[in-house]
């Protein structure tokens, strides 16, 4: 039933007002003048492709009988392209969320760590990063889409990074900024029950497309290969800015549209007002929001070095030949001369060098070798793939930190492509930050791994992270988290000597603080371990100051004690001396009989280091 309604498309229209039928036109329209305007850069893109597939389209040269017939292609460019796409791997970028205010130091922290679980959880950014890499030195022209997907996260949706080819984009070739553009148009091709399944309603209007507007944004691979089956069409995703003079505001809409229906239409999709793309460009041209990548720019040397390449293999084939030269009134029959078989050959003139001989061909000549090697090697240099950052030449350095030296001053280049990912990067977690104020709602929240290594359940409410409908208060920082094993290791052994030089100038330096800063396998298991190890010790030593505390109390109040005896011990000798005084003077005896009445001294004494005032009255 479905292939029935497709097949009536050509003869029903669609039923739309007529803003919506100028919208549909205005998209075509736009999409040949753009395609137009395109075409170089894509072209470009094409042919960096296809030259790391090995199959250069311009390598080929024609025979001696005038056929094209294939080149050598060498692997130097391709493997320079490898390892320029694995130094950005160990580079991987990673947020860092600033406040505006001291107080919400604690909410950016919070969203730091939900910003991470976003791109390196929900859209797996390592795979991701691995391919706007490969756009950057391939085509030279990375895409990278932030959306709002309501299909993540089982229906409540999410935001989505997808990275798209710059083949499959059409922009306004008038605008060298994105962000100026009249238009940004998305391709991509779909079976026809894929609208039957998306869009039923829509579906019965949409037209194949096969051959249709020079196959804009379809893999080579699937070229030519729709006989027989389904046919096809092309999925334009429409985004344009609208500008409010009153407001001072853009808008962002969105129409979608296929074999000249229009499938859906949205407009002010997103509160921030800008196109939801980021642009990352190789090497800039002017004018243009494209750019030139890696492959193109060394192309021209690589064929040069192919060709080189298939002088030596056609000299070494010629010469690995036997070939044999013979007089022709030698008598020697040729065949038999060619039968490496025959034991006996008879000839009525056999004289070598005269009626036969080995025909040697001429050498090689060892200049063709050398310039080849000495191109190869600017390649490396210019592409930035040295022979340091590739670790081919140590030149006898042993030394990690001499190694990790040589490594970063040869790394230029890489560090230039790395801030240009990375400036990408952060206009990427920036457009994050506002679809998260913009769409994460009061009842959000998730369960993620913070900085601290530590599980647990993040709240997510809007009022509590953005506050107004303002801009996010926040800037994002992009710190790099280095891979390079060199510096892995350098970095290891200066945090191994921090922590012994620490030892020996008696420093408090906890062991769980450094295996935090060690970056080793295992320390997420390990770590655990120590830090409740040093938890049980530090109890100890609690235990231990409270112990040593309580000896020094009973030994100050033994020392109370001993002085107290001492004192009584004063006390009664004196009124013992005054007893004996009183019975050798009669006349003082109503005296004595005052002093018989007076407190006991001793008692006195006790009661006045007790704290309780003594009685009235003394000795003297």
């Amino acid at each position: 039933m479905t292939e029935e309604k497709l097949t009536l498309a050509a003869t029903s229209e669609q039923p739309l007002s007529e803003k919506q039928r100028k919208l549909v036109e205005q998209v075509y329209a736009r999409m040949e003048t753009f395609e137009q305007g395109n075409r170089p850069f894509h072209d470009a893109a094409k042919t960096a492709r296809e030259i790391l597939r090995l199959r250069d389209p311009y390598q080929d040269e024609k025979s001696e009988k005038g056929e094209q017939e294939p080149t050598l292609q060498l692997q130097t460019l391709k493997s320079t392209f490898n390892n320029c796409v694995a130094d950005q791997m160990q580079n991987l970028p990673e947020a860092r969320i600033l406040p505006e205010t001291p107080e919400q130091e604690e909410m950016a922290m919070d969203l730091q760590d939900a910003v991470h679980y976003v791109v390196y959880v929900v859209n797996k950014y390592e795979k991701l990063h691995r391919r706007r890499s490969e756009d950057l030195y391939g085509p030279g022209t990375a895409i990278t889409q932030v959306a709002w997907d309501k299909t993540l996260r089982g229906g409540r949706g999410d935001i989505a990074l997808i990275r798209w080819p710059v083949e499959a984009l059409l922009w306004d070739p008038k605008a060298e900024n994105i962000q100026d553009a009249r238009a940004v148009i998305k391709v991509s091709w779909h079976p026809m029950s894929w609208y039957a399944e998306h869009y039923p309603e829509a579906a019965p209007y949409v037209h194949a497309e096969e051959g249709q507007h020079n196959e804009i944004g379809m893999p080579e691979v699937q070229k030519d290969k729709s006989s027989g089956d389904e046919g096809s069409a092309a999925l334009l995703e429409y985004w344009w800015r609208t500008y409010d003079a009153k407001t001072k505001k853009y808008a962002i809409n969105v129409a979608y549209c296929a074999g000249g229906a229009l499938l859906e239409e949205c407009e002010n999709v997103y509160r921030h007002g800008m196109y939801p793309f980021i642009v990352d460009v190789h090497s800039t041209v002017e004018g243009s929001m494209a750019g030139e990548g890696m492959v193109n720019e060394l192309a021209p040397m690589m064929r040069y070095i192919n060709r080189y390449a298939r002088y030596m293999d056609t000299n070494a084939r010629m010469a690995s030949k036997n070939r044999m030269l013979v007089r022709k009134n030698s008598g020697i029959n040729r065949k038999e001369l060619a039968d490496w078989s025959q034991d006996m050959i008879e000839g009525d003139s056999v004289v070598q060098g005269e009626d036969w001989g080995w025909l040697q061909h001429a050498p090689f000549s060892a200049v063709i070798s050398q310039q080849m090697l000495q191109m190869q090697s600017d390649l490396k240099m210019d592409s930035g793939a040295n022979q340091y950052t590739r670790g081919e030449s140590t030149a006898g350095v042993t030394s990690s930190k001499m190694l990790s030296a040589l490594q970063t001053a040869g790394g230029k280049i890489t560090n230039l492509r790395t801030d240009t990912l990375n400036a990408g990067f952060q206009e990427m977690v920036e457009q994050i930050l506002w679809l998260m104020s913009e769409f994460y709602d009061d009842d959000r929240s998730m369960a993620i791994t913070g900085r601290d290594g530590r599980l647990r359940v993040l709240d997510m409410k809007h009022d509590r992270l953005f506050g107004s409908n303002g801009p996010p208060p926040y800037l994002v920082q992009v710190e790099v988290n280095k891979r390079n094993p060199v510096r892995v290791e350098a970095q290891n052994e200066m945090f191994m000597q921090a922590y012994t030089m620490a030892a020996q100038a008696q420093q408090y330096f906890p062991l769980s603080a450094l295996f935090r800063l060690l970056n080793i396998d295992g320390k997420d298991r390990l770590l655990p371990i120590i830090e409740e190890n040093e938890k049980h010790q530090q109890q100890m030593v609690d235990l231990q100051q409270q112990n040593q505390q309580l000896v020094e109390q009973l030994a100050q109040l033994q020392k109370e004690k001993e002085s107290l005896q001492t004192t009584a011990t004063q006390m009664t000798n004196a009124l013992a001396s005054v007893q004996a005084v009183g019975g050798a003077m009669p006349a003082q005896q109503s005296k004595v009989a005052q002093v018989g009445a007076s407190p006991n001294p001793v008692n006195q004494a006790r009661e006045t280091m007790a704290g309780r005032p003594a009685s009235s009255g003394g000795l003297f």
